[in-house]
C-alpha cells in the first residue's frame, strides 16, 4: 500500500509475459500447433475492439499489448517450427547432384509404372466380383 487508503495496482503485463513464455515453452515441447497463439491473439482483438466502444480506453490499451505480445509469441512458435522441420545439409538422398536434383520417389511417373507390368488384365475372371442391384443391398 502507498499510504492511507491507497493500493497497490496488480502487475498485469508482467504475469501475462510470464503466462505466455512458460505455454511457449509448453508448446514446443508438446509440439502444440503454433497457430494457437495466432487465433488467441484475433479472438482478443476483437474482445479489445469491444471493450474500446464500451469507453473502457485503459482496459482496451492492456488488452492491445496482449495481443501484440500474443503476436509476437505466435511468429516467434512459428519460425522456430519452420526451422525445426527444415531438412539439414546431411539428409538428403545418396545419387543427388545437387540442390536442384530431382529425386526418383513414389510421385515419379516411371517408377509408378514399374510394377504394374506384370499385371495382366485379360483375364477378369480371376477375381469374383459381387453384383449390387439396389443401394443398401
Amino acid at each position: 500500500m502507498d499510504g492511507v487508503g491507497g493500493s497497490v495496482a496488480f502487475p498485469f503485463v508482467p504475469v501475462f509475459l510470464g503466462v505466455l513464455l512458460a505455454y511457449m515453452v509448453y508448446s514446443e515441447w508438446v509440439r502444440l500447433d503454433s497457430r494457437y497463439l495466432v487465433a488467441g491473439a484475433l479472438v482478443l482483438l476483437v474482445a479489445t475492439a469491444i471493450v474500446d466502444a464500451a469507453g473502457a480506453t485503459g482496459a482496451a490499451n492492456t488488452l492491445a499489448e496482449f495481443v501484440f505480445f500474443l503476436l509476437a509469441g505466435g511468429v516467434v512458435l512459428l519460425l522456430v517450427d519452420h526451422v525445426r522441420d527444415r531438412p539439414r545439409r546431411g539428409d538428403e538422398p545418396t545419387g543427388s547432384s545437387g540442390p536442384g536434383a530431382r529425386h526418383a520417389d513414389a510421385t515419379d511417373p516411371a517408377q509408378e509404372w514399374e510394377g504394374m507390368a506384370d499385371e495382366t488384365l485379360d483375364s477378369p475372371e480371376q477375381e469374383s466380383v459381387t453384383l449390387v442391384h439396389a443401394p443398401g443391398q
